[in-house]
């Protein structure tokens, strides 16, 4: 039976930029992403009411400028995910961690869309609440430490009234599967299941919690979820509250 306690307090509109990049040009092809990006759009879409973006293969500029669409766009009662399925890389010698988009280039930065562009992305928005979710190799270099918070019955309120600039990491500083969840990878599949099961409100620690435990059953990858470094980021939670 649906779970209707929903604490009845202004959640503010949702939006989603996905992003998912299978049809790489001078990189290793891909087989999940897109497909995976596109069944979180709709699922965003269908369960959840999220006004939706979906860029699928998509270059370096073509992703900027959704940014900078979503920077006039938003208001400061607004809520984002931003979904990236696609390859990840770490500089070694800089400690950098890159998205790279379908026109990247083995070696040649230009191409390369940055943890530093990200965050400064998203210093610019102005809504409230901010969730990334990364699918992709090294992924974990947006993140620092896990801090579980306690939970009592004023915890959604609470959250809910302060800003929130997180990372949901597919693994750490590591590779990770595109693979082991039928048509999505394992990561992929675990998101989509809690979100599927998921039938009031689920803040992003739970959702952690959740996926973390099903992917490390399943594959040599562990999640991680932490707010991100210099965005902003004033101890909220995001927020997914079904719809449907």
């Amino acid at each position: 039976m649906r779970n209707r306690d929903i604490p009845d307090i202004k959640y503010g509109d949702y939006y989603a930029l996905v992003i998912g990049i299978n049809e790489y040009k001078s990189l290793p092809k891909l087989n999940t992403a897109v497909p995976d990006s596109q069944t979180v759009a709709k699922m965003l879409e269908d369960l959840y009411g999220y006004n939706v973006t979906l860029l699928t293969n998509a270059s370096r500029e073509t992703i900027i400028d959704a940014f900078d669409d979503l920077r006039d766009k938003l208001s400061e009662d607004d809520n984002l995910l931003i979904y990236y399925a696609g390859h990840g890389w770490l500089d070694q010698q800089t400690g950098s961690g890159y998205w790279l988009p379908v026109n990247a280039k083995p070696d040649r930065r230009s191409r390369w869309f940055s943890n530093a562009t990200l965050t400064e992305a998203l210093q610019g928005l102005l809504a409230k609440h901010v969730i990334v979710v990364a699918d992709s190799c090294y992924s974990g270099t947006l993140t620092r430490s896990v801090k579980i918070p306690e939970r009592n019955p004023n915890y959604i309120q609470r959250i809910a009234e302060k800003r929130a600039r997180v990372v949901l990491s597919s693994g750490g500083l590591e590779p990770v599967a595109d693979s082991g969840g039928g048509i999505h990878s394992i990561f992929a599949a675990q998101f989509l299941k809690v979100l599927r099961n998921n039938q009031g409100v689920l803040d992003g620690t739970q959702l952690f919690e959740q996926v973390r435990k099903n992917v490390v059953i399943n594959a040599d990858q562990t999640p991680e979820y932490s707010d991100i470094r210099r965005a902003g980021h004033e101890c909220g939670d995001f927020l997914f509250v079904r719809k449907d």
